[in-house]
This record gives C-alpha cells, structure tokens and sequence, in this order.
C-alpha cells in the first residue's frame, strides 16, 4: 500500500463507527446484527433503541475507553479492515511508513496508542512501531516494554508474531548476547514458514536471512562470509517485494566486497540502490549509496553527499557514518 492510501492521523470512537456503520447499513442496521451476533447471553439490553442510543453516544467519545459498548463492538466485530491494515502499515519495519522523519512517524504512531485501537488486538502493531521507534532512538529499554505489551496481545497476528520476534533478536544482537538473539531467530524462521506465500513472507525471510548473516559475520572469531551469501541467495530474486530483492542485493553486495570481488559488489550495491529508490525506500537507499562508496572509493564523495541529505530530510540520525576514524571493516548498516 502506498502513503496516500492511508490516513493515519489518529483512530477515534467515531472513524471507527464511521467504517462499521457503512460497512452494516447504518445504525438501525448494526444494532440488530450486534444483537444476532452477541446473542441472548452477553448482557445486552432488551430493547433495540437503547442499544442504538448506546452506540451513538459511544461516537462522541473521542479517544476515550470505549466501556461496554465499545467491548461489545469490538468483540463481534472487531477493527474494520481498513484500520487494521493501517495499524498493520505503521508498526512493520520494512513499509514506507519507517520511512517517514522519525519525529512524524512517532508523533502518528502515539495518536494511534488510544483507544479504540488500543483495546484491540490491533494494538500490536502500534506497540511493535513504538519498539522500532524506541530502538531508532537507541532506548532498548523502552523498545522491550513495547514487545512485551505486544505479546500481551490477544489474538495476535501472524505476521506480529514474526515481527516481534525479529525486533527481539535485534535487540538481543545489540546487546551482544548471540546466543540469545539465535534462539530468538530460530523461532522466528518457524513462524515465517507459516506465513503464506508472497511478498510480505518474502519480506520476512529477507530480513531473517539478514540478521542471521550478520550473526555469522560478526558472531565468531572469523567472519563466515560465504554462509551468510548463501543466506543472502536465499531471497527470491524475483520476489514481488522491493524489499526483499533490496536486501538481497544489499547483503550479497557486502559479502562479495569483504572476499575482495570488487565488481560483483558494485554491480549488487548499485542494484539494491535502485530496489530501493523504485519502491520509495529511501532509508535502505542510503544504506546502498553508504556501501557503495566503500565499494567504489573514487565515487564516495559524491554518494556519500547524497546519502547524507537523505539522512538530514529523514531525521535518521542513525544511520549517520561515524566520526573519522582507522579504517575497520564492518559489517553491512543495519537499518
């Protein structure tokens, strides 16, 4: 989905009846489809007007608990799809909207950290773009208690699942606990088996397969580069998915410069620059135009000027070269 498909400035009581009202017919129509749904046991009132009367003052209530109407609501009819899928949009790592300056995409995610979505199982996907917000901002204390918000969850998405445990193993590697982020990687490689075919599946592996290449490369006393390429040729080259065909390009490109192949690495960091500059990514764009100019010295000036106004319009601080100093080779930036 693309920016302008989604309206992400916030979900109050009424866009929420706004969309379940539509989708029922209106409100006569909804009462009497929340009375056949919830049935004779639930604690409904009797008479359809008062339920009628209760679901429109629960309209009025802005971001407020919803009480018992809005648990009635969303229990037999949940978010609407269409604020589930942007719920979705803002908490997966690999979307457009990680793209947004971080202050925009912080400020949008905590307008979403309410009520209604926040007594729904939705609220997952807020918490886990919180936790990547909080790990932008090298606060790993503040993205663990996201997580585990996002665990309590009930019902979870699939695709949270995955997304959670990947932002887990992330934080594990950061800390330096290997081992921790491995067990984390593994459980993750299981969910993602499960997921379905296609581009958001494809997405996941890719970003698996590169925090599990990192682990080789900087997990031992030897960086095991010709596994983690294997790891890398693993992403379906011709995956629907910017991306996944960024990532592979961008992991393949590294391993190839570090076993001194210099003219494949260009040909994968120029490739990934441009993965990434179709689909709009313009974070993973300047992690190849980054690795680029390690690739090709006599080009670095330019690139690295380029990818520095990204970073500038983006507010992604993080991904800013460190000051001059011995030259150490490093493993691939990790956005």
């Amino acid at each position: 989905m693309t920016v302008s498909e989604h309206s992400p400035m916030g979900c109050t009581w009424q866009r929420y009846l706004d969309h379940v009202t539509n989708e029922h017919g209106g409100w006569t129509a909804l009462t009497h489809t929340l009375m056949r749904r919830a049935g004779p046991w639930a604690g409904l009132p009797l008479d359809p007007g008062t339920i009628e009367r209760g679901l429109r003052r629960l309209r009025s209530r802005g971001n407020a608990s919803g009480g018992q109407y809005g648990r009635w609501l969303l229990e037999y009819f949940g978010v609407p799809q269409p604020l589930e899928e942007t719920a979705r949009w803002m908490g997966q790592y690999h979307g457009r909207f990680a793209d947004l300056p971080l202050s925009l995409r912080e400020a949008q995610l905590w307008l979403w950290d309410r009520p209604p979505i926040t007594e729904s199982p939705a609220a997952c996907w807020i918490h886990l773009g919180l936790a990547s917000v909080a790990m932008r901002r090298r606060d790993p204390r503040a993205a663990g208690l996201r997580l585990a918000q996002a665990a309590d969850t009930a019902r979870v998405d699939p695709a949270a699942h995955v997304e959670s445990t990947l932002l887990e193993a992330r934080l594990e590697s950061d800390a330096g606990r290997a081992g921790h982020a491995d067990q984390a990687l593994a459980r993750a490689r299981s969910q993602i088996a499960r997921l379905p075919q296609g581009g958001e599946r494809d997405c996941y592996h890719a970003r698996w397969a590169d925090q599990r290449a990192f682990l080789l490369i900087h997990g031992g006393p030897q960086p095991r580069l010709s596994a983690a390429a294997r790891l890398y040729r693993s992403i379906d080259v011709r995956s629907p998915a910017a991306f996944a065909r960024f990532r592979r390009d961008h992991g393949l490109a590294y391993c190839h410069w570090r076993l001194g192949d210099r003219d494949r690495a260009s040909r994968h960091a120029r490739a990934a620059a441009e993965h990434a500059g179709d689909a709009g990514l313009l974070r993973f764009r300047v992690m190849a135009l980054q690795l680029l100019a390690r690739v090709e010295p006599c080009e670095a000036e330019r690139l690295h000027s380029r990818a520095d106004r990204i970073i500038s319009e983006l507010e992604h601080a993080d991904l800013a070269p460190p000051a001059p100093a011995p030259f150490v080779a490093v493993g691939p930036t990790r956005g």
